[in-house]
């Protein structure tokens, strides 16, 4: 958000409503004061009023989910500050730009006219309310974002890319291609017994059989420019019907926890949900990464909620500078649909998924690669590019990138752990035949 753009990239997902106000005029001089703003929070990240002024500017440019989640942070920093207060009483006080705690000067027995309680029992009184009120101004805020509170503390929304990406976020680069094709390499040699008997590999070349290119469709305005950044997997010799393709490993998935007919929360296969009893961790993973946490708070989402945080947890653990720069999360393509509403939560979405980025290590006040707006665009990606059973739902890094079609050519099947895709191909294909899924 701290990149001008220019006002015919503006695309708001907040769905029209009758009577609204066109704020087209306002255009200009909005994005310019969303541009400040975002400049101000990187240097001052722990100012709740900072958060709170940028909540407002993106209600007016009608980003209700981006509203929602600088508020939630706005909240969080008062509350913060306010328990800090009650907790130590007249020997703290907030600094001005109410992101950090600074001891009263001198000691207990200075008498300098700073340091006389009274003194400091009236600014602390003082800064206590403008808290309180600030924090009030941020719930109301939230609230008018959130078009079904109080029920669920859901908004409405409409999946759409936001102007400030940068350009390397939205297209697949060149050498995200060649990885791709090099894990469709390596995927088809197995790691296994099992899989090596099924593994996707011609026994008189030993060579993949997918290839993933670009222009999957031709050249042509395809993705609104040139159709370059549409790609497809297509074959890369003659494939008889039945072939084993390759066998896809993924370790971003999350599952439904389980629970009871009776206390049941939305959970499939009679309210059991998963029944491993270490889900949703790795077994490579010790207990200051244990997740079990989200699947406990949110019930019948807990897959979808999941499954997102293990991408944010894979691109923390990889280093990688922005998660949307993670060859993971890069190489899918997202959902804009321009005529589809869907519902936002402030608990699911928003909430949650922050505190599982603290958990890991990350400042979500000071470091911007993790804004709210990369959450979303993160979820709109997922959607498109997931699937799912009962109680599992997964991202698959290579059948994520085939197209679909109502007369695939290719079938999959998933494994036992409900974390691994066997695909085949249903009929017989020749080279360069552009592999695909059923829709």
């Amino acid at each position: 958000m701290d990149r001008a753009f220019p006002a015919y990239d503006w695309q708001p997902t907040k769905p029209p409503e009758p009577g609204e106000e066109d704020i087209s005029p306002r255009l200009p001089s909005l994005i310019s004061l969303l541009n400040r703003q975002t400049r101000c929070i990187y240097h001052h990240p722990y100012q709740p009023r900072l958060w709170y002024d940028r909540a407002n500017t993106l209600t007016a440019l009608r980003y209700p989910e981006l509203a929602v989640g600088d508020a939630q942070k706005a909240l969080m920093l008062c509350r913060s500050a306010l328990d800090r207060l009650s907790e130590n009483g007249n020997r703290w006080r907030l600094g001005h730009a109410a992101g950090f705690w600074m001891r009263s000067g001198g000691s207990d027995d200075d008498d300098d006219d700073d340091d006389d309680e009274n003194v400091v029992a009236t600014r602390d009184e003082q800064l206590q309310q403008r808290l309180t009120d600030l924090q009030s101004d941020a719930f109301e805020l939230q609230i008018r974002n959130l078009y079904y509170f109080p029920n669920y503390l859901e908004g409405r929304v409409r999946s759409r890319p936001y102007p400030w990406m940068r350009g390397e976020h939205r297209g697949r680069s060149d050498e995200l291609i060649r990885q791709v094709n090099r894990e469709f390499a390596w995927s088809s040699q197995g790691r296994d017994e099992e899989i090596k008997a099924c593994n996707g590999v011609s026994p008189d070349e030993g060579v993949p059989f997918c290839v993933l290119r670009r222009y999957a469709f031709g050249k042509g305005a395809h993705d609104g420019q040139d159709g370059s950044d549409v790609l497809g997997v297509f074959a890369a010799k003659d494939i008889p019907k039945g072939t084993p393709i390759l066998v896809d490993l993924s370790e971003t998935w999350g599952c439904i926890g389980p629970g009871s007919k009776r206390h049941s929360t939305g959970n499939p296969r009679d309210g059991r949900g998963c029944t491993d009893p270490i889900h949703p961790n790795l077994p490579s993973e010790d207990t200051s990464q244990d997740l079990r946490w989200i699947r406990e708070r949110t019930g019948s989402a807990a897959a979808d909620v999941l499954l997102r945080c293990r991408f944010l947890i894979r691109s923390i653990r990889d280093q990688t500078p922005h998660p949307l720069s993670h060859p993971l999360i890069a190489r899918l393509t997202p959902t804009y649909r321009q005529d589809k509403t869907g519902l936002f939560s402030l608990d699911h979405d928003i909430v949650v998924p922050n505190e599982c980025l603290q958990q890991f290590g990350i400042d979500i006040f000071a470091d911007p690669a993790y804004d709210t707006w990369v959450l979303f665009t993160l979820a709109a990606r997922i959607e498109n590019n997931s699937w799912s059973d009962p109680v599992h739902k997964c991202v698959s890094p290579l059948f994520s990138l085939f197209n679909h079609s109502c007369a695939p050519n290719v079938e999959w099947t998933i494994g036992r752990d409900h974390t691994t895709l066997w695909v085949r191909s249903s009929r017989e294909m020749g080279r360069g035949e552009q592999l695909f899924v059923v829709s």
